[in-house]
């Protein structure tokens, strides 16, 4: 009797043993058969950003159970060492960081077009955002860079400056801008400022919308361009020469130093508009307070644009799939999740990262810049230049100072910034 109880109960043990042991190897086989996507984040594990992106991981691993995330929160380093990884050979599947076309390019990013199509990256992403992406590609049409993270560069606005001047159309073109800013003096207030900062923001991008990144690139970067004699840098000279003339800049600009124009003639209501990027609201909030009536508009188009006038300044984060990858089409579904809305929301609540995507609500003082972003055609690189040689832009500068302060013309101003470069 006794015999027949322990033969039982070693049965029992023994198919518990086998179940287990069979339980472990389909545990380990599927395990095995998982897709392992390597993601070199440019943040460090304990920031915002990074918690964002841990739960993007999450939902992204819980629908795609095929895959498993392996992340290297590299932080800011990964710019120093990505390219000398991937041509060391490292396997990388997604990897992020805003010198990514400048580092890598195409030589070491793949081209995902393929991957792409079809998917919420080509509907979802703004069209300004997907041909800002695409200015750094030789065929201005692939996907090799997924935007994220942009900024926004804008000419900020008081609405309640506007307002009190009687203006309810934003200016699109140049005549109107110069009538907008006739009307904004005559309900008595400075239509416009500048900091020494800020001051290439005014000459390059009225030069940028005639001629484009690439000429503007140039004339900030090649001392023997030709370009100084194009019809279109003198029409920029004459069209500040005129806003000084008839009193169109606060009182001081062309002397301030950064931040004295943003922080008490435009912060203080006292000028109407800034041009400046999407992190000035944030860096001048203690000063303006809640009541401050935040607009954002594109640059008003000078006679003869080639740029569209729903053009506007950014930067951002990219994605890429680097040439080692293994999966490059788990990684464009990965970076599919990290723009998907969910994460974009998460970005803008927890990070005040503005979104990529279109359809999301910013809070009031960057609300004009998400609707720039969903109406935007086009989008063009920070101040119109892909690269900047600092000697150059220091002799415009100091030259463009005394334009618009009214101590030199426009043909002054062309003939002295040659004179210095030549």
């Amino acid at each position: 009797m006794k015999k027949s109880i322990w033969k039982k109960v070693l049965s029992i043990t023994m198919a518990a043993a086998m179940l287990t042991g069979a339980s472990a190897q389909a545990v380990l086989a599927e395990e095995a058969e998982k897709q392992t996507i390597v993601y070199w984040a440019q943040w460090s594990e304990n920031e915002t950003q990074a918690e964002v992106l841990k739960d993007a991981i999450a939902r992204f691993e819980e629908a795609n159970p095929e895959y498993t995330v392996e992340v290297n929160w590299a932080g800011r380093t990964v710019r120093d060492i990505m390219r000398t990884s991937i041509e060391a050979g490292s396997v990388i599947d997604v990897i992020e960081s805003s010198d990514i076309p400048a580092q890598l390019g195409e030589e070491f990013c793949m081209n995902i077009t393929e991957y792409v199509k079809g998917t919420k990256l080509e509907t979802d992403i703004t069209e300004g955002m997907i041909a800002f992406a695409r200015l750094f590609t030789t065929d201005k049409e692939s996907w090799y860079f997924v935007p994220a993270q942009p900024f926004v560069g804008t000419i900020f606005y008081n609405k309640a400056i506007f307002a009190e001047a009687g203006i309810e159309e934003l200016p699109e073109t140049w005549t109107e801008f110069m009538d907008c800013c006739q009307k904004i003096v005559d309900a008595g207030y400075a239509p416009l400022t500048a900091d020494d900062a800020y001051l290439p923001l005014l000459y390059n991008v009225y030069m940028g919308s005639m001629l484009g990144v690439d000429a503007v690139t140039e004339l900030m970067n090649e001392t023997s361009t030709e370009l100084w004699d194009d019809p279109a840098v003198e029409q920029m000279a004459k069209a500040y020469e005129e806003m000084a003339s008839k009193g169109y800049f606060a009182e001081g600009t062309g002397s301030f130093v950064f931040p004295t124009a943003q922080n008490t003639e435009f912060a203080l209501g006292t000028t109407a508009m800034y041009i400046n990027g999407s992190w000035l609201p944030n860096e001048v909030a203690e000063i303006t307070g809640d009541d401050f009536q935040w607009g954002a508009m594109f640059f008003p188009s000078p006679d003869g644009a080639q740029e569209p006038y729903t053009t506007y300044m950014t930067g951002c984060q990219f994605y890429a799939v680097p040439t080692t990858s293994e999966n490059p089409e788990g990684a464009v579904k990965l970076i599919e999740e990290f723009t998907s809305e969910q994460t974009q929301q998460d970005l803008l609540e927890k990070c005040q990262c503005i979104p990529v995507i279109g359809g999301l609500d910013l809070p009031d003082n960057l609300a004009d810049c998400g609707t720039l972003m969903e109406e935007a055609t086009n989008a063009v690189p920070w101040n119109y230049c892909l690269t900047t040689n600092s000697e150059i832009q220091g002799i415009v500068n100091a030259s463009f100072a005394k334009l618009i302060a009214g101590d030199i013309t426009g043909e002054e101003f062309v003939e002295e910034v040659r004179g210095q470069l030549n």
